[in-house]
């Protein structure tokens, strides 16, 4: 017995050492990493550093209770939706397409739908259901979560499904509004009848809600000559002004429609109408011009046109943000006439007439900056930029 206490006697401290010593290794190891989760906490929420962030948050963390999966002999209708969109414009779309000139995406009850998001834009996009829970797919398989809403991070595609046991319209959106108002959303409808009581909410109302006007212009006022800019644009069809004056009875005043082929590329057509005789308002050259308009992948615009009197002009401009509030901007025109309609002085075959403007402005506000340029015709001037 003796035996036996003495043997248990001397284990007793020895356990008790050791529980001690793991504590205190347990505590060197929590103290040990205490200054490294404040730094990653502070990193976190004060300083917000996206880089380390974006590299553990994500929907991988997200693990269903059970399994969420569909059985397997059911069909699965696979879309492809490219989120994609134009800063230019702000004309928000999906496979390049917006709202208003697309059609419904047919589905069928009894069936998976099983989309692939890829953001190809450079903001982010939470996208979102209504009358759904979709699968997120991720790393957990079959038991990947539901959600709603997902947001679907610049440059990247993330997969969804969900089970089609609804009938009926719903839409699908981005839940940026003013991306949805843009353009980027799409109807997912079963082929079954509408329900009754939304027949005072058509589904067009809510297209034409993503196709309405803009208005937005600018306006330089300056010690040498003023400009006034002013436009109106859906997501096809645009109204333009653009005047130009000096100080010495010169004018130019240009109205004109275009039409959006593409995000890139219009066709125009409009009146010009211009001082004929110089420093004299007494008569002004009226003519209707066709032409085209690009807007290249350097971000120059670039403009080709014809007026009726068979004289092609060439307009390009550019502006450059070289420091966060200082911006370079120049603008150049070429035009030329053939006498092809008009008698020119001293029988000649061929005038023309170059105007060029080289700029910088500091950006003082969202809607004023000061500026200077110099222009060929009007010589060195100062002002203001007003945007509105």
């Amino acid at each position: 017995k003796y035996g036996m206490k003495m043997d248990m006697h001397d284990n007793m401290p020895m356990k008790d050492d050791k529980m001690n010593m793991d504590n205190i290794m347990e505590m060197k190891k929590d103290s040990m990493l205490m200054p490294h989760n404040m730094a990653m906490m502070q990193k976190d929420s004060v300083t917000f550093d996206y880089s380390t962030r974006k590299t553990y948050f994500n929907y991988d963390f997200l693990k269903a209770r059970e399994k969420t999966t569909y059985e397997a002999d059911l069909p699965v209708n696979d879309i492809l939706l490219n989120l994609t969109g134009n800063m230019q414009r702000y004309v928000w779309s999906m496979n390049g397409v917006p709202l208003s000139e697309t059609d419904k995406i047919k589905i069928k009850s009894g069936e998976v739908t099983r989309i692939t998001l890829n953001n190809l834009t450079m903001m982010h996009h939470p996208m979102h259901l209504h009358g759904h829970y979709f699968r997120v797919i991720n790393e957990n398989g079959e038991r990947s979560p539901l959600k709603h809403t997902v947001n679907v991070p610049p440059m990247q595609k993330v997969v969804i499904e969900f089970y089609n046991e609804e009938y009926g319209d719903w839409f699908f959106h981005c839940h940026v509004l003013y991306h949805m108002m843009g353009g980027m959303a799409r109807v997912f409808s079963y082929d079954t009848p509408r329900d009754e009581r939304m027949k005072d909410y058509p589904v067009q109302k809510l297209i034409d809600e993503t196709d309405h006007y803009y208005s937005w212009g600018a306006a330089r006022v300056g010690s040498n000559f003023n400009e006034l800019f002013l436009m109106s644009s859906n997501i096809r069809n645009e109204f333009g002004l653009r005047a130009e004056v000096d100080y010495n009875q010169n004018a130019e005043i240009e109205v004109n429609y275009n039409r959006y082929l593409n995000d890139w590329v219009r066709l125009y057509a409009g009146v010009n109408t211009e001082t004929s005789t110089p420093d004299s308002y007494d008569t002004f050259n009226t003519v209707g011009l066709v032409g085209i308009k690009y807007f290249t992948p350097y971000r120059f615009n670039v403009d080709v046109s014809m007026d009726h009197q068979l004289r092609p002009r060439i307009r390009l401009d550019r502006e450059l943000l070289i420091f966060p509030r200082i911006f370079l901007e120049g603008e150049y025109e070429y035009r030329a006439d053939f006498g092809w309609v008009n008698d020119l002085e001293n029988n000649k075959s061929f005038e023309s007439e170059t105007q060029w403007l080289v700029g910088l402005a500091y950006i003082v506000s969202r809607n004023f900056s000061i500026q200077g340029n110099y222009n060929n015709r009007y010589g060195w001037g100062g002002g203001l930029l007003v945007r509105f």
